[in-house]
């Protein structure tokens, strides 16, 4: 495993890290004893950050976050979480109005980690209408010792200055994959240009760069229930499906599609690390070897070609 500094934070983390979205039951059922011995895996292959979010399963991913390290975390694993979509897991279309609000959701999910101090706190909110009382509360919560570094995951630019008004932002979680560049254009270099990390969640695009998908798979999942017939999201799905394919002409022995999404990632100099989702022993190692490897120029100006 390879490490790299995490923005303003000064920590070492490694190259690929784990997302917890998965371990929170929104993609499938996972069993508790899978989940722990998930994070297990990750930890025996070098991965020492681990993003939650307090509305991943209502509070179930947190849980299980705080089951694996109930024996004490030790200093150089870091848990990131994320505060603001709660309410509308729950139907609130107002979210979040007061520092209140987000004060109260750090104590709860302190208590559902089972941490003392949450290692980085991130404003869940794409496009936050008042990002000030994120500001306020973030800077509240850091003199109180409740958290140790505030962030946003955002893929909007706006917003993101917004949280870094006092340059204190420390981290970015941002969308971004072959299948989804975007991000090239603005925020990435803003990111690098100002020493803000960046946590890269999707770098797998929900399973579409796993390879294992034909334009027959059928999801019970409720991330990706809108890919199947007749649904909303049918053409995305397949137009993926065919951009993806014509990426698999880099697959080696040794270099599988996941692989070669994880490192393209890597590539990029602003990215910190790509934190894809977690379901398996098997799947964490994998992703966290990806991290030992890298393509080369030739490899990305093919990617670029062809994506």
């Amino acid at each position: 495993m390879r490490y790299r500094t995490l923005g303003k934070t000064g920590w070492d983390v490694s190259a690929v890290s784990m997302g917890c979205w998965g371990i929170g039951g929104q993609w499938g059922p996972v069993g508790e004893e899978q989940a722990l011995d998930t994070i297990a895996a990750a930890l025996d292959s070098g991965v020492n950050l681990f993003d939650t979010a307090d509305s991943y399963g209502l509070g179930r991913s947190e849980e299980l976050v705080g089951k694996a390290f109930k024996s004490g975390k030790p200093d150089n694993v870091y848990i990131a979480t994320k505060v603001g979509n709660w309410a509308r897991q729950i139907g609130d279309p107002l979210g979040f109005r007061s520092i209140h609000s987000i004060i109260n959701c750090c104590h709860a999910s302190l208590y559902r980690l089972g941490l003392d101090a949450i290692d980085l706190y991130q404003c869940h909110v794409a496009a936050p209408e008042h990002p000030e009382i994120f500001v306020e509360a973030f800077e509240l919560l850091k003199k109180q010792g409740k958290i140790r570094h505030y962030a946003i995951s955002t893929n909007d630019l706006n917003s993101l200055k917004a949280l870094n008004i006092n340059n204190q932002c420390a981290s970015c979680q941002i969308n971004y994959s072959i299948l989804a560049r975007k991000a090239e254009k603005d925020i990435l270099p803003f990111c690098h240009e100002n020493n803000i990390g960046v946590l890269l969640r999707g770098p797998l695009c929900k399973g579409m760069l796993s390879g294992k998908f034909t334009a027959q798979a059928h999801f019970e999942d409720r991330v990706r229930q809108g890919w199947n017939v007749g649904q909303d999201k049918r053409e995305e799905f397949l137009s993926n499906l065919e951009k993806a394919e014509k990426i698999k002409p880099l697959v080696r022995e040794n270099r599988s599609l996941v692989d070669i999404a994880l490192q393209f990632t890597l590539a990029h100099p602003a990215v910190t690390c790509p934190i894809p989702g977690m379901k398996s022993p098997a799947q964490a190692q994998q992703n966290a070897e990806a991290a030992d490897d890298q393509l080369s120029e030739e490899d990305l100006g093919y990617i670029d070609a062809n994506s």
